[in-house]
């Protein structure tokens, strides 16, 4: 298909999704999303925009994306459009773009967050792309059409000077959605393998990938296991060596919530590909792995419904518990879930699915940020 016919199927295709978003039954979606998003550079329309996109893209507290939503509750897509839907669901990238050459509406894209090249073309024409310089930056998300790319929603347009402007962009988009630098598959390969050298230093350091204790334990845990893992990988790095800070550098008190620090029952947990996790009330949970609850009302019991209903606790933690304690699994769920006939192996995915939706998206990719060079330093500052 030619490039013009491409822009004409994405500008449909994407007219029908904007209709679907704005429609009156998500208003107050839209309201909320409007009061969530940045404002910054991009005025009243650009902020609509931007709120759209979000909805359409990204999940929200108990809430599909948009584009999910559509795509399984319509039926009448035609398969053509249905394949290109898709692919905005599953490949489209938010980032900050380096435009490297402007040629009409064609762009040469260079995404400073995964480090990769965007061959793009815009669907709003060449007039309009005038504004955007050679050299300058952009901030917007790509979907794909093809083998190409166009840009979906608002475009923040920078200058080749507003480059520091652009970087702390680029920051505060990868501290929200670490996930946008393994659109880059050697950047995911390589965290991977960190994070499984991470797993190892952990387990050997503490003999199992579970550490109980009290918050303050947890917290000298995890600033020890930095210190070994600087110990242990940065010899071997020579780039790295000269970024490494001890434990409590990397983890001072205040980045630890108040009430963590205080809790008498905290794990440290190690994920060999999500890495880290602090779990308040853990070890009262393991405890009723063991010992199965008899009664709905036993705070025990309650803890176990909540750690099920809290959509931040990832759910291969007690994916984890039920493989540890299969004999009494059933009976803790029995009870806590007031469910007598409730199988873990016929029912536990399904239970977790429901509370902690977004825990089986992206498993494949760490739970690590991995930060680029031409973004370090202002991630650094950040930290500070």
């Amino acid at each position: 298909m030619e490039i013009e016919a491409l822009m004409e199927q994405a500008t449909k295709l994407k007219e029908t999704l904007v209709e679907y978003a704005t429609s009156p039954g998500f208003a107050r979606l839209l309201s909320q999303a409007m009061a969530s998003t940045s404002r910054l550079e991009s005025g009243q329309q650009g902020h609509w925009a931007e709120a759209v996109e979000a909805l359409l893209y990204e999940p929200g507290t108990g809430r599909e994306p948009l584009l999910d939503r559509y795509l399984r509750t319509n039926r009448n897509i035609a398969p053509e459009d249905r394949l290109v839907y898709e692919g905005w669901r599953d490949r489209n990238v938010y980032g900050a773009f380096r435009v490297d050459k402007r040629r009409g509406a064609g762009l040469a894209l260079y995404n400073l967050i995964d480090e990769m090249d965007y061959p793009t073309y815009a669907t709003v024409g060449a007039e309009a792309m005038g504004a955007v310089p050679r050299g300058g930056y952009i901030v917007t998300r790509l979907v794909p059409m093809g083998d190409i790319w166009t840009i979906s929603g608002n475009i923040r347009i920078f200058g080749p000077k507003d480059l520091p402007a652009v970087r702390a962009l680029a920051v505060s988009l990868l501290e929200h959605f670490p996930s946008l630098v393994y659109r880059n598959p050697a950047r995911a390969e390589s965290a991977r393998t960190l994070v499984r050298k991470h797993h190892a230093i952990f387990v050997k350091r503490f003999g199992s990938h579970v550490v109980r204790g009290t918050g303050a334990e947890a917290i000298a845990a995890y600033r020890g296991f930095l210190d070994a893992c600087s110990a242990e990988l940065a010899p071997g790095d020579p780039a790295a060596a000269g970024l490494v800070r001890s434990g409590e550098q990397l983890a001072p008190d205040e980045s630890f919530p108040p009430e963590l620090a205080r809790s008498e029952d905290v794990a440290l947990y190690h994920h060999p590909v999500k890495s880290v996790s602090f779990l308040v009330a853990y070890g009262q949970v393991e405890d009723a792995h063991r010992t199965p609850p008899t009664d709905a009302d036993d705070p025990i019991a309650v803890l176990v419904r909540e750690f099920v209903e809290d959509s931040t606790i990832p759910p291969y933690v007690l994916g984890d518990l039920a493989a540890r304690y299969p004999d009494t699994v059933d009976a803790v769920y029995r009870t806590a879930l007031s469910l007598p006939e409730f199988s873990w192996k016929r029912d536990g995915e399904d239970l977790l699915r429901r509370h902690k939706p977004d825990g089986f998206r992206d498993t494949d990719l760490p739970g690590i940020t991995q930060v680029p060079a031409l973004l370090m330093d202002e991630y650094l500052q950040r930290g500070q």
